[in-house]
């Protein structure tokens, strides 16, 4: 049996070819960013027409940002590396590789990458 891709069902790269597949991106803005540089990069796997929900795959390095209020409702699962969210409560939490978590639409607070961060995401931005 040999196995192709159909344009309809795609199979999401992982590993070296999600990471060789990626482009250079930058959703952290200048004025948001706190230290480091996140030297960011995404793979788009699938977007709905208006561009409101998107699937994708994301890598940054070490960095920080303050985030005043989240654009979307978020599902993310780690990959590799880790990251720690710090809502303005001052509650932290770190998920690391293998981990999950959602982040709602209006979250505030801290996004830190602790170590060289790939994660797969679900974004709605309503």
């Amino acid at each position: 049996m040999t196995h192709t891709q159909s344009p309809a069902v795609q199979r999401v790269p992982s590993g070296a070819a999600a990471r060789d597949a990626m482009s250079p991106c930058a959703y952290v803005t200048p004025e948001l960013l706190r230290t480091g540089d996140p030297d960011e990069h995404d793979l788009v796997h699938l977007s709905s027409a208006d561009a409101r929900f998107t699937v994708g795959s994301w890598r940054a390095e070490p960095y920080s940002e303050y985030i005043d209020a989240y654009p979307g409702d978020e599902y993310a699962r780690v990959l590799e590396g880790s990251v720690t969210l710090t809502g303005e409560d001052g509650v932290a939490q770190t998920f690391s590789a293998g981990e999950a978590y959602t982040m709602r639409r209006g979250w505030r607070g801290e996004f830190r990458v602790v170590e060289t961060l790939t994660k797969q995401f679900a974004l709605y931005i309503p």
